[in-house]
């Protein structure tokens, strides 16, 4: 992602207002979250791999029309491209990691290879970070674009030599109907399931707006792009270094130990952060993202074991759409009462409510395992 430091700054040199800017990422949410569930469905129908071809092809080409766009209308054709794009993407990558091991009889494996996966898309982030911001000063804006479209097509010849894995069940009779059915049990009939993804949306909706309440923070405290900038790296590099030792860590401190610490601080910091002064609530802020690290692929490691291997894309694509829908609402939600009020009683107020749920969900998991068990 070559363009995120001067993603603002290229809208602004091309006549973009606060509003366009707002405009646009709302479009790109609402295409991925609108698109999420029929793009996995079909992964799960044509084959993961033709799904990532499509989502690499489309990919490339958004940012193509990012490129060679100057003005609201082309920015937001390529929003929409790209948000087609990474929802076929979404719940395709994870689905056909975890099908390529079981095939090799090595579904362990996927915690560890989950992880590191998070840790060097972090590092590749923050290194993408410094690249962009170089050939922004050394040649222009819109030079960044082109060369993120060429990263962009990279990944089409990476997604032809990908094998699809031989998988044991297929989807016989593909519809609507099937899509609704599969919903329903992943979010109602199949308890372990719905249980788990719930907990794992919830979280991932958290370090999701954390993103992006994050920045508001650091200018709310006074803190400049000179003070901002390597704490964004910092930060950055602290869940890349957790996600490449997550399976270590969890099978050091337990699993159940592990979901206990995900359910408290990641929903808990939104509060320290309302409360603490800047210095202490930044040690917390740390926090957050070095359990960010393991939480990820944690949680989405119990949500594939939990889910059919003929549906895996569509129960990981419903994952994403919950947390996309959810975040456009606690985005907003906490903006709205940050300019209401305040944004320190935002985050005090919304780290409540997260952290409720946050516990209503590991207790509904807990209970679910523990009802499985006694079952057994």
């Amino acid at each position: 992602m070559l363009i995120m430091p001067i993603v603002a700054l290229f809208y602004t040199d091309n006549g973009l207002n606060d509003f366009d800017i707002y405009v646009l990422q709302a479009v790109y949410s609402i295409s991925v979250a609108v698109l999420e569930i029929p793009s996995g469905y079909m992964a799960d129908v044509i084959g993961r791999k033709k799904s990532l071809v499509i989502g690499a092809i489309l990919g490339t080409l958004g940012y193509g029309i990012y490129s060679f766009s100057s003005g609201f209308y082309g920015f937001l054709a390529a929003e929409v491209v790209l948000g087609l794009g990474g929802s076929f993407i979404s719940g395709s990558d994870s689905a056909m990691l975890y099908e390529s091991l079981a095939a090799m009889d090595k579904k362990h494996s996927y915690f560890r290879l989950e992880g590191r996966i998070t840790s060097l898309g972090h590092f590749a982030e923050t290194i993408a970070a410094i690249c962009g911001g170089f050939i922004a000063v050394t040649l222009s804006y819109r030079a960044v674009y082109l060369s993120q479209t060429l990263i962009a097509g990279l990944a089409i010849p990476a997604a032809f030599f990908l094998l699809e894995p031989p998988r044991s069940k297929v989807i016989n009779n593909p519809g609507f109907g099937h899509i609704l059915a599969v919903c329903r049990e992943s979010l109602i009939t199949q308890r372990k399931l719905s249980s788990t993804l719930l907990l794992s949306s919830l979280i991932g909706t958290s370090t999701l707006c954390m993103a992006w309440t994050s920045q508001i923070y650091f200018v709310n405290m006074g803190l400049d792009e000179k003070s901002i900038t390597p704490l964004w790296i910092f930060l950055n590099l602290t869940v890349a270094l957790v996600a490449a030792f997550a399976a270590k860590i969890v099978n050091t401190i337990g699993k159940i130990p592990a979901i206990w610490v995900i359910m408290l601080v990641i929903p808990g910091v939104y509060i320290t952060l309302g409360i603490l002064p800047l210095a202490p609530a930044l040690v917390t802020l740390f926090l957050f993202y070095a359990i960010r690290g393991y939480a990820t692929p944690l949680l989405k490691d119990l949500v594939n074991q939990y889910c059919a291997s003929e549906t895996r894309a569509t129960v990981l694509s419903i994952r994403s759409m919950i947390i996309r829908v959810s975040f456009a609402i606690l985005g907003p939600f906490i903006g709205s009462i940050s300019t209401g009020y305040s944004l320190a009683f935002a985050l005090k107020l919304s780290g409540t409510i997260l952290l409720t749920l946050s516990l209503l969900a590991g207790l509904f998991l807990f209970k679910t395992l523990m009802d499985d068990l006694s079952e057994k």
